[in-house]
């Protein structure tokens, strides 16, 4: 083999890890992407859960104070 032919060879085989090495960057830019779309679809979710569970112990505070309301009501109207 003469060394024009090695050279054409080692040419090629450099090109073609180019490529392969821009395209591996290219998918690691968008998985990047992917994750930090991720991190932060979790943050909202944990942030709404947060949300959700002080709407709940909020819900069961007026909850109670209507039952002792009620209560209290029925007593009223129990002695009258």
């Amino acid at each position: 083999m003469d060394n024009a032919k090695i050279f054409d060879t080692l040419e090629r085989k450099i090109e073609k890890l180019l490529a392969r090495l821009r395209s591996l960057e290219q998918e690691n830019e968008k998985l990047k992407g992917d994750v930090a779309t991720a991190r932060r679809a979790e943050k909202d979710a944990a942030d709404s859960r947060g949300a959700a569970e002080r709407l709940e112990k909020e819900q069961e505070a007026v909850r109670e104070r209507l039952q002792k309301l009620i209560e209290s009501l029925e007593a009223a109207e129990g002695k009258g």
